[in-house]
């Protein structure tokens, strides 16, 4: 379900939410997502009880992705999965982001885990940005209950509201922007006092985030347990979309990306087509065609 009118702005940062989700008829459990969403920047929600048996299908479809205990994770794993491929195009997933956002989401990215990353605080919109700002979302699948001792993921509610000027990554190259960025943020998350939260979800539970939000993945204390886990990152329609730490002040680094299960979404200017440098088209239409699955 969408607005009329595609906002200017996510609905989930409108401070017309509140009268959005009254004429959008949202059921209670939809509102409180959507509320939660946009007070602590990640809200957790249930999706039904066949996802039990998606996350199963899906551990066992890709479990052999990480016999090298060298790969941390699996890009892109829905190219052999049917059940990432499933959970990535739920149709009740989408509709859920399409009234939290008020555009019509699409999948372009997903991301397996075995273990807990242990990755330092960050915020996704460093590596994918829209404009308009903000129609960008991470959702993290719990493939299997997350146990304390694994790593749980981490955030900081609210932090996705805190501005993203604090974080500029300054006089950076693509080499040193996450020195840069990890520093800006770290500072920044101090200044204003927020403290990490562990999102301790349960095999089949969701947990969608904004953009802007700052989360990573805490020390894993125990060495031989797992969090087996899926990210899938969203994008939404009518947007262009592109790479913050490619880009130049005056000059976006567009991206072209490749929609889950096939084809591309062509990024729009004031709903018109914009150009897509031959480079990031070029790299689209090879990955394509190798149809890579890649492990790190």
């Amino acid at each position: 379900m969408t607005s009329a009118a595609a906002p200017a702005v996510p609905w989930v940062h409108s401070p017309d939410l509140e009268t959005y989700l009254s004429r959008s008829r949202a059921s209670p459990g939809v509102a409180a997502f959507a509320r939660d969403l946009a007070r602590d920047g990640l809200a957790i929600l249930d999706l039904g009880e066949d996802m039990a048996a998606l996350c199963d299908q899906a551990v066992a479809e890709t479990e052999s992705m990480f016999r090298d205990d060298k790969v941390g994770r699996v890009h892109e794993a829905w190219r052999r999965s049917p059940a990432v491929r499933a959970i990535a195009g739920r149709p009740d997933l989408k509709a859920l982001l399409a009234l939290a956002y008020g555009r019509a989401p699409f999948a372009f990215q997903t991301i397996n885990f075995r273990r807990g990353s242990q990755q330092d605080p960050h915020a996704d919109s460093m590596h994918f940005q829209s404009r308009p700002a903000g129609f960008m979302c991470g959702v993290w699948v719990a493939l299997e209950d997350v146990q304390p001792g694994a790593g749980p993921l981490i955030y900081y509610p609210g932090s996705h509201r805190l501005s993203p000027r604090a974080r500029s990554a300054g006089d950076a190259t693509i080499d040193t922007y996450h020195h840069h960025h990890g520093e800006a943020l770290a500072a920044d998350l101090e200044t204003h006092g927020l403290a990490a939260r562990p999102a301790m979800l349960r095999k089949g539970q969701i947990a969608v985030w904004a953009a802007d939000l700052a989360h990573g993945g805490s020390a894993i204390v125990d060495p031989d347990s797992t969090r087996r886990s899926l990210v899938i990152h969203f994008y939404f329609e009518d947007c262009l979309y592109y790479t913050p730490m490619h880009s130049k002040t005056d000059r976006p680094a567009t991206r072209l990306p490749a929609r889950v299960g096939g084809g591309w979404v062509w990024p729009r200017r004031d709903g018109r087509r914009a150009p897509v440098p031959i480079k990031a088209f070029g790299a689209a239409v090879i990955n394509r065609l190798l149809r890579r699955t890649r492990a790190f």
